[in-house]
């Protein structure tokens, strides 16, 4: 490993460690779009293990995701996510056992469409958390 490579790696963790609940949350829907362009680039090069390998982390994430779910806080919302999730999870199995890149395709297009409304709900929860912190100074 090199210098750079570790220098980033801790400032990558550093980035985690401090992230807020709506920045982790970004990160992990960041990591499943990524690992899923790849799993679906591995999938058109036939490069089985790899689209295995990456399908499996996108469905590591989904199934994270399911189990930070609090129903009884969020409601309706928390419920359709999990619905939603089960889908995504079922639609990558399906993707993973026919080495199929449009299930594929068509869960990283759902990632992306919630990612737009997490980063939007973080920002928002940023800002709200810097008036109460310059109201409190």
């Amino acid at each position: 490993m090199t210098m750079y490579q570790g220098s980033y790696a801790q400032y990558r963790t550093v980035g985690t460690v401090t992230a807020s609940p709506g920045d982790l949350l970004v990160q992990l829907y960041q990591a499943a779009i990524r690992n899923g362009a790849l799993a679906s680039g591995a999938i058109e090069k036939r490069d089985v293990p790899r689209a295995h390998h990456h399908i499996t982390r996108v469905q590591d994430i989904l199934a994270e995701l399911r189990r930070t779910l609090d129903v009884e806080r969020g409601g309706e919302i928390a419920q359709l996510l999990d619905r939603l999730y089960s889908y995504m999870l079922h639609r990558l199995f399906i993707a993973n056992v026919n080495k199929d890149r449009g299930p594929v395709d068509e869960v990283v297009g759902l990632l992306r469409q919630l990612l737009s409304a997490w980063q939007v709900a973080a920002r928002t929860s940023r800002r709200s958390a810097g008036s109460i912190d310059d109201a409190v100074a």
